[in-house]
């Protein structure tokens, strides 16, 4: 049973399917498509405020393809109670 509410490790999923999309395709359309999904997963995540774990490096696009949003997350993590 997952902690997190169904939505959040949905979305984590989600981030690990998007990345293999992204390897799996050389078209530049649907690589643009894929690397704006992950960016709107990403901000969801951040905003449910319950984003505990990093995705392992599969689950990742290249750095060049990352939100920057991630990576003020990650390096910058907020502090918890």
């Amino acid at each position: 049973m997952h902690q997190f509410p169904t939505s959040i490790w949905q979305d984590e999923e989600r981030l690990g399917q998007l990345a293999f999309q992204f390897r799996g395709t050389r078209r530049d359309d649907e690589r643009r498509k894929i690397v704006s999904e992950y960016a709107a997963t990403v901000d969801r995540l951040i905003k449910s405020g319950c984003w505990r774990e990093a995705p392992p490096p599969e689950d990742q696009l290249p750095d060049d393809c990352m939100p920057q949003s991630f990576f003020d997350f990650w390096l910058n993590p907020p502090s918890g109670p």
